[in-house]
């Protein structure tokens, strides 16, 4: 019985290189992300590496010729192609194989905004951003009520001072516990 090393397919299996694959998806995410006078290309903070990381562990090994085979179906390589054509062959890519298009530009969008050198550029434009917002949050204002107590007239407001408990009494809570994240009582 072959392993499962030799029964993937490379990307080599269907005539493209290794580097001219890692150049067809970096073409493809500039197409995508193509930076400006500001903002950085993609290509260039290297979101195609943590695109093809997160494809790798995602969908496998298998998915890289599928990819390449589907870029090239849709008029790749990019090379010599002006940008209207490139942005042709990514619209092709998209109507083609709408799942996996649809896969990479939120993979490369996500890349994109975790990348510190965006990060910092977002910062720089009177924003403030963090990178890994869970590990400290971000500062709010304590609760003005009124400037943030709501006034679209829908649900209602109740002061901090007139919220009462609870009753809960009748749950037999000392009795009547969950077992297995809710899942038996």
């Amino acid at each position: 019985m072959a392993s499962e090393l030799e029964t993937t397919p490379d990307v080599g299996d269907i005539g493209i290189t290794p580097a001219a694959s890692c150049a067809l998806l970096a073409d493809l995410i500039d197409v995508l992300l193509p930076g400006d006078e500001s903002w950085p290309p993609a290509r260039v903070v290297g979101v195609q590496a943590f695109v093809a990381v997160r494809l790798l562990e995602e969908r496998g090994k298998e998915a890289f010729p599928r990819l390449m085979t589907a870029l090239l179906h849709a008029g790749g390589p990019f090379d010599g192609l002006d940008e209207p054509a490139r942005i042709g062959v990514v619209e092709r890519f998209e109507r083609e194989e709408p799942e996996m298009f649809g896969w990479l530009r939120d993979a490369a969008y996500i890349a994109y905004y975790e990348n510190p050198f965006v990060g910092e550029v977002i910062n720089a434009k009177g924003h403030r951003y963090e990178l890994r917002p869970h590990a400290k949050g971000y500062p709010l204002p304590r609760f003005d009520p009124a400037c943030h107590k709501p006034r679209h007239g829908r649900g209602r407001y109740t002061p901090t001072e007139q919220v009462r408990p609870v009753d809960t009494s009748k749950l037999d809570l000392e009795n009547n516990r969950t077992r297995r994240w809710g899942l038996e009582r």
